[in-house]
């Protein structure tokens, strides 16, 4: 059966919050599908990395959290926000976080190659998957500065955010790494002769 919502979307458009309908190629709607990606690509990790280290997995959560009070602050029109939902007590939070787990990280000095733990690589995919998220994310900032008119979220903190957050993925990939007792692969190695 089909419900009375199907189809509502056949013409190109889709609902933010606010009740505004807008062009499912609107760049809002790319910036809130990588953050969608992004949260659902650190739960998958989060659900393997809570078997070997409970305190990342529970980072892991709060940035989730995060993630949806930043995919809010994209679906409300500025117009409507009523303020910042990622301030800078959530990017000082990410920031003294990322300090605390790099102290307690060997972290290499050469460019890794993911795949030397389940858990690792699901995390260095969830940090590729927010590296894109931030530049579609920046891309919408652009926007707003270039057309105020827009509607479209201006806080520049949500940029700074998603790029911390792409360090604390990579330094819980080299943790998870490091737990097993698997040494990560380098991308550069000795050509063979």
């Amino acid at each position: 059966m089909v419900t009375a919502r199907a189809g509502r979307g056949d013409d190109g458009t889709t609902d933010l919050l606010g009740r505004r309908r807008v062009s499912k190629g609107s760049v809002a709607i790319d910036a809130l599908g990588d953050l969608d990606e992004a949260t659902s690509s650190i739960g998958l990790a989060r659900a393997h990395v809570g078997e070997i280290d409970s305190a990342a997995a529970a980072l892991l959560e709060q940035v989730q959290r995060d993630l949806y009070e930043a995919m809010a602050e994209v679906a409300i029109p500025v117009s409507r926000a009523g303020g910042h939902r990622i301030d800078d007590a959530r990017l000082d939070w990410l920031t003294a976080t990322c300090e605390k787990v790099d102290l307690a990280t060997p972290t290499p000095t050469q460019f890794v190659l993911p795949g030397a733990t389940i858990v690792g690589a699901q995390l260095d995919v969830a940090r590729t998957v927010v590296r894109r998220a931030e530049r579609t994310v920046v891309r919408m900032l652009d926007a707003s500065d270039s057309d105020p008119g827009a509607d479209l979220p201006t806080n520049r903190l949500l940029g700074a955010y998603l790029n911390r957050l792409s360090t604390l993925l990579y330094l819980l990939a080299r943790g998870a790494d490091h737990a097993t007792g698997r040494a990560p692969e380098f991308a550069r190695r000795a050509r063979l002769s």
